[in-house]
């Protein structure tokens, strides 16, 4: 069975494989992922006003970006839509592209990328 390791604040730790519950967990319906707040019923993505996730960055961080997005086209796309959107879900298959080209090209580190997803 899996099992999902949530902290006191419903955010997923990790994944867990076990014939048995252990301790700190509970039952993944197959839509747990590391990151995603468990409500008590079911998984979500976290979710961020433009505003907040914006906010998670440094500003030596933002300064790269905005510096970027002159003349990188996925980096201003990506900066684009942040401005733009009413929320930002960590899950979203464009949110997680987008944030791993920004460690492709050196804007971020996988760790600082992690971070800013997370919860």
């Amino acid at each position: 069975m899996r099992w999902a390791r949530i902290d006191s604040a419903g955010i997923v730790l990790e994944i867990v494989e076990s014939d048995a519950r252990p301790d700190g967990c509970v039952r993944d319906d197959g839509s747990a992922r590391v990151n995603a707040h468990f409500d008590g019923w079911t998984f979500r993505a976290q979710r961020f006003t433009s505003y907040q996730f914006l906010g998670r960055f440094t500003d030596a961080e933002l300064e790269l970006v905005r510096s970027y997005s002159v003349h990188d086209s996925t980096v201003w796309r990506l900066l684009s839509f942040a401005q733009a959107a009413q929320e930002i879900d960590t899950a979203d298959p464009v949110t997680v592209a987008g944030m791993d080209y920004l460690v492709s090209v050196a804007i971020l580190t996988q760790a600082r990328r992690d971070a800013i997803l997370a919860a």
